[in-house]
């Protein structure tokens, strides 16, 4: 029960995603260019993103009299906005036109998960355990422009490196710096990743392993009807349960020692859910979404009357003002039909 309880935090989870620094379409421009500014998506300078918006608008042109698109200059206008050109024909006739440019802030997430150094790996009895501790994290991360407190790494998941029994290592979580989160040049981040398994999975076979039938001590013997029941298996019967006492996990939630662990947890079922069978098939879903909410253009009309080119596209400004709130109605309408279909499974 306290699993379904979760299943909505996560689905939002799921749904939403970091922005980074970064120069994407400004509010204008994005209303006028909706499908071509998402296509452009965000950029790493105003230059990039007048090449991506002209590469945008050259694969979702319908126009057949618009040709020859070419991205130019931009234009600083302050530290955080820029005016960029480009041009294109239209019955011979060179048409320039711009596009505005804005910055987007830096929005980091409260905790990222860290790989962590290839470590010896030891065996004890059918585990191995790799020979490495988070509080051996003592420098902060810098990672997109985000500082992280190395002292606040906690273990995420372990393996043995891919192929290896004598090496592995262990992935992290670590939490922001909220009192300087900004920081300069890449440090300390490596992509977490997922090799073999700490615990190897053996197949038990049919209990003989030298091709021999199987004894009467393995379970394999008919017993008394109860699958092997008389075997030596060594089972008394009774199943012991010794009570741990009562959890306080309030005093777990309301300590800021714990708040970076608190996350990490909540990470780390983020990353499982991922990884799952849903998890992907919701990864696939929002991208045809995202897909067929860029896959349309305006149809416009251009006139030439005594020399001059006369555009009709009134009409795609006005569908670009209530389109945003059609695509959250049916968004919102498919993704509650997607997680009802889950839950009645």
């Amino acid at each position: 029960m306290k699993n379904l309880c979760l299943l909505p935090l996560l689905f939002l989870a799921f749904f939403s995603s970091s922005a980074f620094a970064g120069w994407k379409c400004n509010t204008t421009t994005t209303a006028g260019f909706p499908s071509q500014c998402s296509r452009a998506g965000v950029q790493d300078s105003p230059e990039a993103l007048i090449s991506a918006f002209v590469d945008a608008v050259v694969a979702l042109n319908t126009n057949v009299n618009r040709k020859d698109y070419k991205a130019g200059v931009c234009t600083m206008n302050g530290s955080q906005n820029a005016i960029c050109g480009y041009s294109y024909t239209s019955f011979g006739t060179v048409m320039n036109n711009s596009i505005g440019a804005i910055k987007e802030a830096v929005v980091c997430p409260a905790t990222i998960e860290v790989r962590g150094p290839d470590s010896a790996a030891i065996k004890s009895g059918d585990k191995y355990y790799v020979a490495w501790q988070s509080s051996s994290v003592t420098s902060d991360i810098c990672h997109s422009s985000c500082s992280y407190l190395g002292e606040s790494a906690s273990s995420s998941n372990c393996y043995l490196t891919t192929g290896s029994t004598s090496t592995g290592y262990c992935n992290f979580v670590v939490g922001l710096n909220t009192a300087s989160p900004s920081c300069g040049a890449e440090s300390g981040y490596t992509s977490p990743a997922v090799g073999d398994p700490l615990t190897p999975v053996v197949d038990p076979g049919d209990g003989g392993d030298d091709g021999t039938d199987p004894g009467p001590g393995d379970g394999g013997n008919p017993g008394d009807g109860n699958n092997g029941g008389d075997g030596d298996s060594g089972f008394d019967g009774e199943l012991s349960f010794t009570n741990p006492g009562s959890l306080n996990a309030d005093s777990v939630l309301d300590s800021e020692v714990n708040a970076v662990h608190y996350q990490a947890f909540v990470h780390g079922m983020q990353v499982d859910l991922n990884h799952s069978g849903f998890g992907v098939a919701m990864e696939e879903f929002q991208q045809k979404i995202a897909a067929a909410n860029s896959g349309g253009t305006c149809q416009t009309a251009d006139i030439a009357i005594l020399g001059t080119i006369i555009s009709f596209d009134a009409h795609c400004a006005l569908f670009a003002g209530i389109s945003p709130i059609l695509s959250a109605v049916f968004l919102a309408a498919w993704s509650l039909l997607a997680l009802r279909v889950f839950l009645s499974a």
